[in-house]
């Protein structure tokens, strides 16, 4: 029986990189982050700081692979592999951008807008949806571990 989701209240940047701390403490080689959340919602900050936590150097330069789908980030505890999958047609698309080849490399993959090609991630993925807390332009809440609040697009 699966465990009931985790809720995390992230009032600024610093408790995003703080939860992504804790995050890259448990991840191992070949691991999935499936991050579901809407434009705005933190992902790509979390995906910061993760990278930041693995050991990356300081002058890594983390951003939304939106038009490119994809960035990879080495040096660090885990290399990681950056997919946006915003732009993907389908889970054959993040497929054919190597998904299973840097997992059994051994790299830490993490998704942005996973949900909508779920069907291509494995059963074991760890899932953690980002939200905006309303009325409150900083703040955000995280949902971890739970699936996805949606049915896959």
């Amino acid at each position: 029986m699966p465990s009931e989701p985790r809720r995390v209240a992230l009032p600024d940047v610093r408790a995003t990189h703080a939860l992504a701390a804790e995050l890259a403490a448990t991840l191992r080689p070949g691991d999935v982050l499936a991050l579901v959340g809407e434009l705005g919602a933190g992902k790509t900050e979390l995906v910061r700081g993760l990278v930041a936590a693995l050991g990356a150097p300081p002058d890594t330069a983390v951003c939304s692979p939106s038009f490119l789908l994809l960035n990879l980030y080495r040096g660090g505890r885990l290399p990681v592999a950056h997919y946006d999958a915003y732009f993907m047609d389908s889970a054959d698309d993040l497929e054919r951008a190597g998904l299973d080849d840097l997992r059994r490399q051994g790299w830490l993959t993490v998704v942005e807008w996973a949900d909508r090609v779920a069907s291509a991630l494995p059963a074991d993925s760890r899932w953690l949806e980002l939200a905006r807390v309303p009325g409150d332009e900083g703040a955000r809440e995280a949902r971890l571990d739970g699936a996805p609040a949606e049915e896959p697009r």
